[in-house]
């Protein structure tokens, strides 16, 4: 028997075969892969401007918003590798059911104090962490509570209507950031009593003339700022959404002490900026002269890659300062100068791409007010290479025991699905199939050739 013959014979239909079983298979995979991805959870159901606040003995609160109206909730846990107590939004609490928000707030209590605890965000059908670890955050000392000092306000649209679920954030001077949720009719209640310093000690204030810079996150409503202090907090007056707003006077003069120093601190500044540069000759801003220097963004015009700059300077140790960002929504908060003369402020909105001017307010050394503008320009999110970014410090990416008055937290989706999606299951076309179908028909056609070419060699 020639057997060489008889192989020549069955070539074409082995071949034709495996074409055919390998475009089935390519197909099925192609499709599985596409429909595997319709079925993920979309990019805007991802956590952003992630906060946490009320950092207490016993209790912390984490609040996000996404793109669209997803379920929120948090699991925590003393044990980083074994993270599974749930907790979910306050208004679910209330309600006993599961409800779909834009914006959420998560508040755990009943804490260990001292104590560091692990947590993942759920937003949506999927669970997010901190750049591959758990987010982090411990809780403060056992302290004495002081008697309750509450606060209070209402936060209303441009209509006049309330808005309900607004988070309104409090950042008091000297002070860890506190937050609540309005009411159904637009109302809000805070124990300012319950701040804490950074150490985590209870915080001492001046309960007739803390600066208070309130800043609200409502979802499809906007956002809004205001500033007051804590003569005119019980109730603050209405916020509307869309504004920013100052309940109270210019900042106030200062005293002959920091006025002394004021003068000492201007000297240093005049001296360093004649300091000529031993690399590149740059020609300072005039404020570098005055008792107010601006670093970040160092020139007029800069170009920056991030949405969320970190602004940052020199002052008078102590000094008040204003500072506002006029973009399409105007964001606004009074600042301290620390003890070093150190200021810095990171925007809790992100910025959009395109000029923006920063307007910077205080009271120079003779206590006269003085306002500094400085335009700048943020790059769309691909456009920033070899630019600086002016991120914010550390401590406003990881949250630790004394988060940043605005600590927004860059997030890494976890491969692990926790809960059903709620998208529906209905799949979308992706043209996979057609793929397969070619691939397939491409081996049909090829096996039948191999049958009649079989067919003709044996005749």
């Amino acid at each position: 028997m020639n057997k060489s013959g008889l192989l020549t014979k069955r070539i074409p239909t082995v071949v034709g075969l495996l074409i055919l079983l390998g475009g089935l298979v390519a197909g099925i995979i192609l499709v599985n892969n596409r429909q595997g991805l319709a079925t993920k959870a979309g990019p805007t159901e991802s956590p952003k401007n992630v906060k946490i606040t009320n950092l207490g003995t016993n209790n912390f609160t984490v609040s996000w918003t996404t793109d669209t109206p997803v379920t929120g909730f948090l699991r925590y846990s003393e044990n980083p590798g074994k993270i599974t107590s749930p907790a979910g939004d306050i208004r679910d609490q209330i309600s006993g059911s599961s409800q779909a928000y834009t914006n959420h707030y998560v508040d755990i209590a009943g804490l260990k104090a001292s104590t560091t605890y692990y947590f993942l965000i759920g937003s949506g059908p999927q669970t997010y962490n901190d750049g591959g670890k758990p987010f982090q955050v411990t809780t403060g000392p056992q302290v004495v509570p002081p008697p309750e000092d509450v606060i209070s306000g209402k936060i209303v649209t441009g209509n006049n209507d309330p808005v309900n679920g607004g988070i309104i954030y409090v950042d008091i001077e000297g002070g860890n950031s506190m937050s609540t949720v309005s009411k159904t009719d637009g109302t809000w209640r805070l124990n300012l009593a319950s701040a804490r310093a950074k150490d985590g000690t209870v915080l001492t204030y001046d309960k007739a003339a803390t600066l208070l810079s309130m800043f609200v996150q409502a979802g499809a409503n906007g956002t809004a700022t205001a500033i007051t202090n804590t003569s005119k907090d019980k109730p603050v007056p209405d916020i509307v959404m869309g504004k920013n707003q100052s309940f109270i006077e210019a900042l106030p003069p200062l005293t002959g002490e920091e006025a002394s120093a004021a003068a000492q601190k201007a000297g240093s500044f005049q001296q360093l900026a004649n300091t000529p540069s031993q690399t590149v000759d740059v020609n300072l801003p005039s404020e570098a002269t005055g008792s107010l220097q601006i670093i970040n963004p160092a020139l007029n015009g800069e170009m920056i890659a991030t949405s969320s700059p970190d602004f940052r300077g020199m002052a008078i140790p102590g000094t008040d300062i204003q500072i506002t960002v006029h973009s399409p929504t105007e964001q606004t908060q009074l600042i301290k100068a620390d003890k070093d003369g150190v200021w810095s402020w990171t925007p809790p909105q992100g910025l959009d791409p395109g000029v923006h001017t920063l307007t910077i307010s205080y009271k120079d050394e003779n206590g006269i007010l003085q306002t500094i503008e400085r335009n700048f320009t943020v790059l769309a999110a691909d456009s920033g290479a070899g630019l600086p970014a002016f991120t914010a410090t550390p401590s406003a990416v990881t949250p630790t025991a004394t988060p940043s008055a605005t600590p927004f937290i860059a997030l890494t989706p976890t491969p692990e699905v926790v809960m059903p999606a709620t998208v529906s299951s209905e799949l979308t076309k992706t043209g996979a199939g057609s793929y397969a179908m070619l691939i397939a028909g491409a081996g049909i056609i090829l096996f039948l050739a191999g049958q009649i070419f079989k067919k003709y060699i044996e005749d």
